[in-house]
């Protein structure tokens, strides 16, 4: 059960964050999965923020109660002790806002209520304590269009305009008591960029019967992060400031199908553990990808069902005077990748109403010129912040 009485002190260590972004990191690959699903077209780009939609439905979970509490913890991998949860989160959200890092990287929550509805305190209070969310009063019953400027504002204002239009025209209406929104923002530069006097046009090749030109950076790296085997090739180069990473998986065939099957989190721990210094020579396209996602049917199809069923859901923790289920979880991703380095945002929201070619020999050659895997990496604790698949580079959305 939930306990709303005032929030109790608590003890941050490296063990919360590490199950934390275990949680994490399991959950970036199941959401892939199902978007690989969902897409059913291995040419079509992929592109979300794990960190943002987990931290989203994770201040939902602070709500929930019984069987809707649990189905969120056991999606989300979350301990079913809330001060481990607190603690992790404290100690992510105190690497990912460090500053003097070299780099812009930022995340921030907020909430919004309707202002005569009847929310339980320690509720607001444990997401203001625990998450730094900042609340607000909304007025959705008589302007319902008006706060969704207001919280697409915000997004846009948290993410450096990249996010805008979070909330769709008809996504609130009179019956929203209560949005929930995180909002994750990154902008760095390579610690070894790329010479844009060398980029140049080259084939891609979506697959092996289908090209188009891209404009195709080249970069003798001196000290990148490299490991390859008969079956793929794996990337890490760093960004100014050394904290955060982009880890590449190319697959040494055009197909990404049995890349994509095989790859998880401790596949992707075993890579990073063979990762050797080197000089490499990268060939990477320049690419940008926006996606805009209801998550609803994906969370549910992962098992939280109970949060979205006004019959049967628990939010007693958020209010004890009224029914609530979850109508809509909105996520939208952007990011953009060139010389100089990388721009990447994201924000989610869940929204609940009323229950109603250079060759040169014995140096490795990392051309980019098929479909891969991309992750950037909070490498303090190895949180996947962004992921995604480039399969289409002048596909943007």
């Amino acid at each position: 059960m939930l306990n709303n009485s005032p929030p109790s002190p608590i003890y941050y260590s490296s063990k919360n964050a590490t199950n934390l972004t275990n949680g994490i990191n399991n959950f970036a690959f199941k959401v892939y999965s199902e978007l690989n699903t969902e897409s059913n077209n291995e040419s079509t780009n992929i592109f979300f923020s794990p960190f943002s939609v987990y931290t989203a439905m994770s201040m939902v979970a602070v709500g929930a109660g019984g069987n809707t509490a649990s189905q969120i913890h056991n999606v989300l991998s979350l301990s079913p002790n809330s001060s481990d949860n607190h603690a992790g989160f404290g100690l992510l959200f105190s690497s990912i806002n460090a500053h003097g890092t070299g780099y812009n990287l930022s995340t921030a929550d907020s909430v919004w209520v309707e202002k005569n509805f009847p929310i339980n305190q320690g509720f607001t209070k444990n997401l203001s304590v625990y998450y730094f969310a900042s609340s607000y009063s909304a007025d959705f019953v008589n302007d319902a269009s008006g706060e969704i400027t207001d919280i697409n504002n915000w997004v846009s204002n948290k993410t450096d305009s990249k996010i805008t239009g979070l909330i769709p025209p008809d996504g609130l209406d009179s019956r929203t008591v209560l949005v929930l929104v995180n909002a994750i923002y990154f902008k760095g530069k390579w610690l070894q960029e790329f010479n844009k006097n060398i980029t140049h046009s080259e084939p891609f090749y979506i697959s092996p019967y289908q090209t188009t030109n891209v404009s195709m950076m080249y970069s003798e790296l001196n000290n990148a992060s490299y490991y390859g085997n008969s079956n793929y090739q794996a990337l890490e180069m760093d960004y100014a400031g050394g904290n955060l990473s982009m880890l590449i998986l190319l697959p040494n065939q055009t197909s990404l199908s049995q890349a994509e099957a095989d790859f998880s989190p401790t596949e992707i721990n075993n890579i990073s553990s063979k990762l050797v210094k080197q000089k490499v020579d990268v060939w990477l396209p320049r690419f940008n990808i926006t996606q805009s996602e209801d998550m609803k049917d994906l969370l549910e199809s992962l098992g939280i069902q109970d949060a979205f069923n006004p019959n049967v859901a628990n939010f007693s923790g958020i209010s004890s005077s009224e029914g609530l289920s979850i109508s809509h979880v909105y996520h939208k991703a952007y990011i953009q990748v060139n010389e100089s380095g990388t721009t990447a945002a994201a924000a989610t929201g869940a929204v609940a109403i009323p229950a109603i070619a250079v060759i040169r020999p014995n140096i490795p050659q990392f051309d980019a010129n098929h479909p891969f895997i991309f992750f950037i990496i909070e490498k303090h604790t190895r949180t996947i912040l962004f992921m995604g698949r480039l399969a289409s580079p002048n596909s943007s959305k």
